[in-house]
């Protein structure tokens, strides 16, 4: 069977955990975009010729290409549900879609490419991590599959090997569901290498069992259970005793490190410093560093107002297109400094530029901290 003839248990298993592990993360990056919990189960493993390869259960199916272009080689095809597609984006819209009336036009199919942006960017950030290297991959391209052979001959041919890893895909309240992760061979083996780069030994693991074994072996033949050991005897009593507790087969005896003898120690109570009634006497060298750092210019932001809009919308936005802000004509506006609010003003022109003149202070102490 391929899945023993390609690749040994172990390495399924590093495949499958490398896959968890980053897909894992794509779960969470999914669950912030959509605001709802998102479960992706532990993924099932599966090695078998492209000719072989079925995804009946998903028809009818979008497919996400997914290039790596550093740190790996290799294609990631990843074939969702189209019905768990529509639903993605019907929670980024924040409205239903009828069934006929749902196309992957331009709008949706971006809207797709978005999201699997997000989650395979985490996917590759925690891939990286997980390696230990570099690892970016290139824009997800989406699409309906609407012929699934011309699908597999784009990218395999019939002879062809491929590593197909199942996902179990929940999303609070919305979806149940799953979707499969397609990569070549060469694209797996890499991985695999990758992670066992990291953790060869030198010494053969027989060899470490069969030497365990030898230490634990004792002969008890010469000796009775009256027979007692005492660790504070002296040396010649410990050799003698260890003459008669012999290994089976020889093996070099460690040393047995003395005991340390420590010296006392002293312990007092703590005496604390008064600095109850002391004043903060700056220096002159101080003084100087606090001029030169009150001379540190910052930048002085005004914002009249935000707006949240959907991706839809924004896609939407052309020249002439006008967006409502969240406040009202003539209120304050907020003087930002150094990404920080510190007070509120109204807009005022100044020899033909926009001003604005400061009104309420918000936060005092913050301007004192960020000048220093």
């Amino acid at each position: 069977m391929l899945n023993e003839n390609i690749f040994s248990d172990m390495e399924r298993d590093v495949i499958g955990e490398v896959m968890n592990i980053s897909l894992g993360s794509s779960a969470t990056s999914l669950s912030s975009l959509l605001g709802k919990r998102v479960e992706i189960t532990v993924p099932k493993v599966n090695v078998l010729n492209a000719s072989e390869f079925s995804y009946e259960n998903l028809e009818p199916a979008i497919g996400v290409e997914i290039n790596y272009v550093e740190g790996l080689n290799g294609v990631n095809l990843m074939i969702w549900k189209r019905m768990d597609a529509k639903t993605i984006i019907e929670i980024l819209l924040g409205q239903s879609i009828p069934d006929e009336e749902f196309v992957m036009d331009e709008i949706n199919t971006s809207a797709i490419c978005e999201v699997m942006n997000q989650m395979m960017g985490s996917a590759a950030t925690a891939l990286s991590d997980f390696l230990g290297k570099s690892i970016n991959i290139s824009t997800p391209i989406a699409y309906e599959i609407d012929d699934k052979t011309e699908f597999k001959n784009k990218y395999f041919t019939d002879e062809d090997v491929i590593v197909a890893v199942a996902f179990e895909l929940f999303i609070e309240g919305s979806v149940e569901s799953q979707f499969i992760n397609v990569i070549p061979v060469s694209l797996a083996r890499e991985i695999v290498s990758s992670f066992l780069k990291g953790t060869e030994t030198t010494e053969d693991p027989e060899s470490v069992k069969e030497e365990e074994s030898i230490e634990t072996s004792t002969d008890t033949s010469d000796y009775t259970e009256d027979e007692e050991y005492d660790e504070d005897e002296d040396d010649d009593e410990e050799e003698e005793y260890v003459e008669k507790v012999q290994p089976v087969k020889s093996v070099p005896k460690k040393a047995k490190p003395k005991k340390k003898q420590h010296a006392p120690v002293s312990v007092r109570r703590m005496e604390y410093d008064e600095f109850d009634d002391e004043e903060d006497i700056l220096t002159e060298e101080q003084r100087s560093n606090l001029e030169l750092i009150m001379s540190v210019p910052l930048e002085i932001s005004v914002e009249i107002g935000k707006s949240k809009r959907s991706i839809k919308d924004i896609l939407q936005f052309g020249q002439g297109t006008i967006v409502e802000l969240d406040k009202q004509a003539g209120a304050l506006v907020d003087i930002i400094v150094n990404g920080q609010l510190i007070a509120k003003g109204e807009v005022v022109v100044v020899n033909d530029n926009f001003g604005v003149r400061i009104v309420e202070i918000i936060k005092k102490e913050e301007i004192i901290k960020l000048t220093l």
